[in-house]
């Protein structure tokens, strides 16, 4: 079962066999730790080292590799020199990957692959270790370094699979925080008043305002956050240690609380939060995952998908002064973490934040985002401007979206928000009785193709609106999405209807990223070892779990132009034909040298000649980097291999296939005749 994003409905669709875990497997961020080259280098050296000890002790080497993967740390260690190694990896299709990998490698007699978690590993005679390890290595951290478990893994390991006197990579972490004022990171968390004009104000429900949010980590790049975007109001602190070596007992719930003091004047808005790893016992090899300007080397930071650094939303907001005292508390359990600056009738919170209004179960950061960007809502509210009447009849069709609320506040005559989802519905209610204008919205609970005459008293809409947004299209397809739903409401409209937005465009640009393109690359080799079989893997379970464009937040990705801006797809929404299928191609000139590795896509919308666009907020210039909206994700389609390209010798070329269950497209480079 599926959602077809253009008619927005459940469909059964046919999938190849083990389906499932070939999208778990394209999902996966194994190829972007691969290409992490500091993260496999330190590896190294930690396990290296780590064996040159054992061995002046005159100890056989007995290596257990916790989450192998692709047999890449095992594979270490055994042409390091040791004597044996146990490599445990949970997932069927990987372990079983890791073993043609090992093999390919000429260490299949060296490394033996357990397709066990490593809790449920046997020691004995005839278990799966034959004896305790005395090194373990493992790589099972993730954005919040605890979130796949590595506590509960490294303790159970330490009591029941390692000699007493055993060497643990990495030995130890430690997690740091930092409280930032942002107005821009707090508005994709909290929704702020809309002003649509003098004295009237489209207010959020008190039940949102009230709501603490959810403890839930936003992850970024947080280095792509333009840094006069926030404020930092406190130097960053470690909040937690944690020894992997059995030395010291690791909590699964741990409260820090210290005083810190404010180094600059501002409001307590968030905590950025990132981690380091001691890659050996003595503390010489650092993994550092901060943002750039924590790192030591900022121009040689490494660029990592796979862990990025984490956003945490403060339950209370505390204004303090410079040289203040600020009493931070973190908190932490097996899996997570979260903070608060708590209020002296309230000093410990000793339960995660949880979300009481369901926004931020409905809305994504982005999109809450979206409903605060103050530039966006003023051309809407200056389009609506220009159709609203008092006899005005509108029609919104985007999933909770406050055009219904802006449209009544401008005084139209009735507004009918249609709206499919229940948590939607519950979310416009809120804002229409907040507002005062239920006398004049009327939400639907109903699916666009169920909408009935009755629905809307008898009336005629003359106005049909969108945002454009529908939680289940990805993007490019809002546009499909919303060319469908104008023809299949074409039959309540008034004939001199405004259909808002007027037009759509498709837009595409080739482009060359820095480091987004290492996700759908080969790795090939890292650290001397040939990895083809996994990359074989990983194209297969891409070619049959993932769509041709992928959905990203290009913001967090630099990369820079090669062409032009150019028109894929053009729709006029004031005519009511819905095509269930066509196929356009053409080519796209390059423009700028470079390694074309991508095309990203987006959409352009025109609202009665106001342009609003999911993509560029800046006109693009070849050979610049792209600024991208913030609030939306924009369309990704890798190009296999990425090609050098010159201009006037190359050009890019593309093909769309289009039909309303399934959709394809096709770019490729070629070179002019």
């Amino acid at each position: 079962m599926t959602v077809n994003p253009i008619i927005g409905k459940k469909e059964w669709v046919e999938k190849p066999d083990y389906y499932d875990y070939y999208q778990e497997v394209a999902r996966s961020s194994y190829a972007d730790m691969l290409h992490d080259e500091e993260r496999n280098v330190k590896y190294h050296v930690a396990l290296k080292k780590a064996i040159q000890s054992m061995k002046k002790q005159g100890r056989s080497v007995k290596v257990l590799d916790i989450g192998t993967g692709t047999g890449l740390l095992s594979m270490m260690a055994a042409r390091a020199g040791a004597d044996s190694v146990i490599a445990c990896e949970v997932f069927h299709p990987v372990a079983s990957c890791a073993k043609d990998v090992i093999k390919q490698n000429g260490f299949e007699d060296k490394i033996k692959v357990v397709l066990k978690h490593s809790t449920e590993l046997t020691v004995g005679p005839e278990g799966d270790l034959k004896e305790k390890a005395n090194i373990l290595v493992a790589e099972v951290f993730d954005t919040e370094l605890i979130g796949e478990g590595a506590l509960r893994t490294f303790q159970h390991a330490v009591k029941f699979l390692l000699e007493p006197d055993c060497i643990v990579i990495p030995s130890a972490a430690s997690v740091y925080a930092q409280i930032i004022e942002s107005s821009l990171i707090s508005s994709w968390n909290t929704l702020s008043p809309v002003h649509v004009a003098p004295g009237k104000i489209i207010v959020p429900p008190k039940k949102v305002t009230s709501c603490h949010g959810s403890a839930a980590v936003h992850d970024v790049q947080m280095s792509q956050i333009p840094q006069d975007k926030f404020t930092a109001l406190t130097d960053p602190i470690c909040v937690f240690k944690f020894s992997f070596t059995g030395d010291k007992s690791i909590e699964m719930n741990e409260t820090f609380i210290k005083q810190v003091t404010a180094i600059n004047s501002g409001s307590c808005d968030v905590v950025f939060m990132w981690w380091d790893l001691k890659m050996d016992m003595d503390g010489d090899v650092i993994l550092n995952n901060g943002p750039k300007w924590v790192q030591p080397d900022p121009d040689k930071a490494r660029w990592r998908d796979h862990w990025m650094q984490a956003i945490y939303y403060l339950p209370d907001v505390v204004n303090v002064s410079a040289g203040d005292k600020i009493t931070l508390t973190a908190y932490h359990d097996e899996y997570s973490l979260w903070f608060a600056i708590p209020k002296a009738s309230n000093k410990k919170i000793t339960e995660s934040p949880t979300c009481n209004c369901l926004l931020h179960v409905t809305d994504s950061h982005a999109r809450i985002g979206m409903k605060n960007d103050t530039v966006r809502n003023n051309q809407y509210i200056s389009m609506l401007k220009e159709v609203i009447t008092p006899s005005s009849v509108c029609l919104c069709v985007s999933d909770g979206s406050l055009l219904s609320v802006m449209a009544a506040k401008l005084g139209a005559e009735k507004v009918f928000a249609l709206e499919s989802n229940r948590l939607h519905q519950d979310m416009i209610k809120s804002y229409v009785e907040e507002n005062n204008v239920s006398d004049v919205v009327k939400i639907i609970a109903k699916e666009p193709a169920d909408l009935t005459e009755k629905d809307l008293q008898m009336l005629k809409v003359n106005v049909l609106l969108t945002e454009p947004y529908f939680s289940n299209s990805v993007h490019p397809w809002e546009l499909m999405r919303f060319w469908h739903l104008r023809t299949l409401l074409a039959r309540f409209l008034a004939p001199d209807a405004s259909v808002l937005p007027q037009q759509g465009r498709l837009k595409a640009v080739a482009v060359d990223f820095e480091d987004l393109w290492k996700i759908r690359a080969p790795v090939k080799t890292a650290e001397g070892f040939n990895l083809s079989k996994f990359d074989e893997m990983i194209q297969r379970a891409v070619s049959i779990a993932d769509a041709a464009v992928e959905p990203h937040p290009l913001w967090e990705y630099p990369c820079k132009a090669l062409s032009e801006a150019f028109n894929l797809l053009k729709f006029d929404f004031s005519e009511s034909t819905f095509s269930d299928s066509f196929e356009i191609s053409g080519e796209m000139p390059i423009s700028s040298s470079g390694t074309c590795n991508a095309v990203a896509l987006w959409a352009d919308y025109n609202f009665n000649n106001i342009e609003i666009s999911t993509g560029p907020t800046q006109p693009i210039v070849t050979n610049h980097q792209i600024q991208w909206d913030m609030n939306n994700k924009q369309g990704v389609y890798f190009i296999h291999p990425p090609i050098s390209v010159i201009p006037e010798k190359h050009i890019l070329t593309f093909n769309i296939k289009f039909n309303i269950t399934d959709s394809s497209f096709i770019f490729g480079i070629s070179e002019k005749c």
